[in-house]
């Protein structure tokens, strides 16, 4: 099992290097999708990428939305020889301390696609709550 990390980034430049901080100890190979984000964005996520060895970027000319960049990130990751790629968005809202479950989950069950299941508090943007349930419909 060959595992990265597939984070897509769209002009979130104050989060993504806690994020980053935040995956170092986990030794994984992380790919940054840059989603078409701003200059200032881009000039962050070079830098990032200059001091973690373990970063790698992909620039998209225009924004396509999170899922294209999720799918380029997955194009990447397969045509790197990854066979497993676990998704981290760029603004800091999933628990990175989970990994380790994901890893172990994933090693049991290889084969499978592997889901977190979003746990909202009452802080949540309503548009982020009404999204999420109508996805899961």
């Amino acid at each position: 099992m060959k595992t990265c990390i597939v984070i897509p980034f769209y002009n979130h430049p104050q989060a993504i290097q806690q994020v980053l901080e935040q995956l170092e100890p986990f030794v994984l190979p992380c790919i940054v999708v840059n989603d078409g984000s701003s200059a200032d964005s881009r000039a962050v996520l070079e830098q990032l990428a200059q001091r973690y060895a373990w970063v790698s970027l992909i620039h998209r000319p225009q924004n396509g939305g999170k899922g294209a960049a999720v799918i380029d990130g997955l194009n990447h990751a397969i045509g790197q020889g990854f066979s497993h790629a676990i998704q981290i968005d760029a603004d800091g809202q999933h628990n990175i301390a989970d990994i380790p479950r994901f890893l172990s989950v994933s090693e049991s069950h290889p084969d499978q696609l592997i889901l977190g299941q979003p746990v909202f508090g009452s802080e949540v943007p309503k548009k982020r709550l009404y999204g999420r349930q109508i996805t899961n419909i």
